[in-house]
C-alpha cells in the first residue's frame, strides 16, 4: 500500500472503530496476527480481537470517548499518529475510585502496515496528564 493508503487506513481505525464503536471493522483493518505493543492489553491478545477488547474496555469506562487526530506522518510501511483522547462522564478505574467530568490525554501510536492491514502498533500516552484530571 502507498503511504496515502496507510494514512487512510489509520483514519478508518480512529473514526470507525474508536469513535464509531464499529468493532467489526477491526476484522478488515487488522491482520489476524496483529500485535498491540504497549496498549491496554499488550501482547496478551493478538489479532483484531486485541482491538475489539481494548475499544470495548475503554468505551465501557468512558462511553463518550472521542479521539482527535492531531498529526500524521507516514513513511514506507510505518504511520505515526499524534492524537488526543477526550473523555466525558464517569468511570470507575481500579484503585482510583470513580471519576467525573471531562478530561483529555494525549499520545502517539505507530502503526506498521503489511498488505492492506495493520500488523503491529506501539502506543505511548501521557499517563501523568490523564491522572492529573482525576478528582
Amino acid at each position: 500500500m502507498s503511504e496515502n493508503q496507510n494514512v487512510a487506513l489509520l483514519y478508518r481505525v480512529v473514526e470507525d472503530i474508536w469513535n464509531g464503536a464499529e468493532l467489526g471493522a477491526a476484522d478488515a483493518l487488522f491482520a489476524p496476527a496483529y500485535i498491540n505493543h504497549g496498549g491496554l492489553i499488550p501482547d496478551l491478545v493478538r489479532g483484531p480481537e486485541a482491538i475489539k477488547i481494548s475499544v470495548a474496555l475503554y468505551r465501557t469506562a468512558f462511553p463518550h470517548l472521542h479521539i482527535t487526530i492531531e498529526h500524521v506522518i507516514a513513511e514506507k510501511d510505518l504511520t505515526a499518529v499524534h492524537w488526543t483522547a477526550h473523555r466525558e462522564g464517569s468511570a470507575h478505574l481500579t484503585g482510583l475510585g470513580g471519576t467525573e467530568g471531562r478530561g483529555t490525554v494525549t499520545g502517539m501510536t505507530f502503526f506498521r502496515v503489511a498488505g492492506s492491514r495493520i500488523v503491529e502498533s506501539w502506543t505511548n500516552w501521557d499517563t501523568a496528564g490523564m491522572l492529573s484530571d482525576l478528582p
